[in-house]
């Protein structure tokens, strides 16, 4: 198991938090994983993670209500909790918003505590202050693993694979730019998103997952990261990759591909096992979701994509960065 001051995928982002995480010098002794993964890992056990979500960053409060977009932010710092195979415990919420009554933060404070309960958590404190602009909510998810599964521990042969599908999030974002409103099926993957714990859980429990990943920056550089931090070269093949149908129908063929490998905010897992062991039909049964193989691993280094032709190529880029190469900040949805 890795330190976790290890490699991170291309991107203005990463390069950010590379040089940040150098300045938080030596990690403590009860700190087995630091920086560099989904969440750190404290020696008893503990895992820790923070999201921070942005209006105008993250979201529009034009595009969904204040109880919605408190369910994602609280979402998204669960799904790391996933990607690490850990129980979640509890939240802490910390909320900034302006004066005035333009924010009900109540509302967002239940859509906190309606995703907690939905893997169950509960919301265990936080703080609030005033914001003289944007909405601001901060979550620190904490949960439990002996076992935690790191992003380092991919090897040649491996194969690769995606839960659900992938592209609703970015193709409901293109919608409400074009000033139109989503499908349902898309206005729903983005206000909704499921922070796949039992999943994760089950692939840890039967010792069949050797890394694992959330899908919140788009599955390219997501698996970028993987690449990155087990030092190995990652194959994924176009024609397995499970776009959502309602993708293809909003954005055509081409896009709706592109949205599924760039676009962000799935929150899927994307993980890593051994050929030949993963029962598609097993999660189907068990959970209702569909699992894809996707890629494989071999010796190498960075991310590729296969046409059907068999030709690959690597890929430059990673997927949502929010620093653009001039170092200012890039926002989503703008």
């Amino acid at each position: 198991m890795s330190d976790a001051r290890g490699p991170y995928g291309p991107g203005a982002e990463f390069e950010l938090i590379r040089r940040l995480a150098k300045l938080g010098g030596d990690l403590p002794a009860e700190v087995r994983i630091g920086p560099g993964d989904d969440a750190a890992v404290l020696d008893d056990g503990w895992v820790i993670s923070t999201d921070l979500t942005v209006e105008d960053v993250h979201f529009r409060r034009a595009w969904i209500t204040d109880q919605e977009v408190g369910y994602r932010a609280a979402t998204a710092a669960l799904s790391d909790m996933a990607a690490m195979a850990a129980t979640p415990v509890g939240l802490l919420v910390s909320i900034a918003a302006p004066r005035g009554g333009a924010v009900d933060v109540e509302s967002v404070q239940a859509g906190i505590v309606e995703a907690a309960s939905m893997v169950g958590a509960g919301v265990i404190g936080g703080d609030v202050s005033r914001s003289p602009g944007p909405l601001m909510i901060d979550v620190v998810a904490l949960g439990r693993t002996m076992w935690p599964v790191c992003r380092d521990g991919a090897g040649p042969g491996d194969h690769v694979w995606v839960t659900g599908s992938l592209g609703a999030s970015a193709a409901a974002i293109r919608a409400w730019d074009a000033g139109e409103e989503p499908a349902k099926e898309l206005r729903h993957a983005f206000v909704r998103p499921t922070a796949r714990v039992s999943e994760a859980r089950c692939l840890a429990e039967h010792d069949v997952v050797d890394a694992m990943i959330d899908i919140s920056d788009g599955l390219i550089g997501d698996v970028g990261h993987i690449a990155a931090a087990s030092g190995m070269k990652i194959t994924l093949e176009l024609a397995k990759i499970p776009v959502g149908e309602s993708v293809v129908e909003a954005l055509g063929q081409d896009d709706a591909l592109q949205a599924a490998l760039t676009g962000g905010e799935d929150y899927e897992l994307c993980f890593v096992t051994d050929p030949g062991i993963v029962d598609p039909g097993y999660f189907l049964e068990r959970y209702g979701v569909t699992v894809t193989r996707v890629g494989a691993v071999t010796e190498g280094e960075g991310v590729w994509l296969q046409t059907e032709d068999g030709t690959a190529d690597r890929v430059a880029t990673g997927g949502f960065d929010h620093w653009d190469a001039t170092g200012t900040a890039k926002e989503e949805g703008v």
